[in-house]
């Protein structure tokens, strides 16, 4: 944990979509202190069609959903949300008021660990 999804449109080259995938696992560690070896992202792409922003279909989309342990500053989710938003839209070339970015927090006893414990349970 964090588990970062990342939801593009179709179109992304190989290059793009390996720096997206880096980049939001290096934004995770740098902006909230997460360790490297918690932090999972994956990317789904999105078919045509399958994406209408503001009423419009066959514009692009990039949102991030982060699900996060529960207990992380206001300060640091906004430096996250910052991190993120740049890096997807320097990777990708979409405008960065058009990046989303989903913060999730899960209560400590909703996160399930190896063997089945609680992240509450083990301390965290």
């Amino acid at each position: 944990m964090p588990y970062v999804t990342i939801s593009a449109s179709k179109g992304l080259s190989a290059e793009q979509t390996r720096q997206l995938l880096l980049r939001a696992s290096e934004s995770v560690v740098q902006s909230i202190g997460a360790p490297l070896s918690s932090v999972r992202v994956m990317l789904h792409e999105l078919g045509d069609g399958h994406y209408l922003n503001a009423g419009q279909f066959d514009t692009q989309a990039l949102m991030f959903v982060v699900e996060l342990i529960e207990g992380r500053s206001d300060e640091l989710k906004e430096a996250l949300i910052a991190s993120l938003s740049r890096a997807g839209a320097e990777t990708t070339g979409i405008p960065e008021d058009q990046v989303r970015v989903r913060l999730i927090d899960f209560p400590k006893s909703n996160m399930g660990m190896a063997g089945g414990v609680s992240a509450r349970a083990m301390g965290r």
